[in-house]
């Protein structure tokens, strides 16, 4: 088990396969109202609270995010309080990536489309480059996109700025759509 403490309100936890077997945990079967899950979920933060010596303030509020990665393990995002980025403002609603490799777009899609949903996204191109806007406010995301090596280049006015100067080439559900174009493949 690693463990980031990425500030006082985000701690991410990183669990190998094996780890993943131990717990008895599967991203497919997990379901939050499920009391196994929810079981599980509070032995690994416990189990991570003894490491650490941080406990988690559950009456601040409290957002709990899986993904897989991409070795078969997975990583926990819990979110204590009001949700915030690493930079200590409040997550966006609409949060833009950037990559010049297409590959690295949709294995992100691939994998954020089972574990993860938004409003709405949108992909744009310009010189080169692919924008994968995602209107959904949700800190999983952005440590989704680290994995995968997108950029994150959310600004105030970046969303408005790619939608209004870039080349839409998918208008809505691209995260869907990528994902299961990249499943197809």
């Amino acid at each position: 088990m690693k463990i980031s403490l990425v500030s006082d309100t985000i701690t991410v936890i990183e669990l190998s396969p094996e780890e993943m077997t131990q717990y008895d945990f599967t991203f497919e079967k997990s379901d939050y109202s499920s009391p196994h899950t929810r079981r599980v979920l509070w032995s690994i933060i416990d189990d991570a609270a003894r490491i650490t010596g941080k406990t988690v303030q559950v009456s601040k509020g409290l957002e709990i995010d899986f993904l897989p990665d991409i070795k078969g393990g997975g990583l926990l995002i819990i979110c204590e309080g009001e949700e915030e980025n690493i930079k200590g403002h409040k997550i966006p609603s609409v949060s833009v990536y950037q990559s010049s490799d297409i590959n690295s777009i949709l294995d992100f899609a691939k994998a954020a489309c089972p574990v993860l949903s938004a409003d709405s996204s949108s992909l744009f191109f310009h010189k080169g480059t692919y924008r994968l806007c995602i209107h959904s406010g949700k800190s999983a995301f952005y440590f989704l996109a680290k994995e995968y090596c997108l950029e994150d280049v959310t600004s105030p006015y970046c969303a408005q700025s790619t939608k209004e100067c870039w080349q839409c080439m998918i208008e809505e559900n691209a995260l869907e759509i990528l994902g299961g174009a990249a499943s197809e493949q």
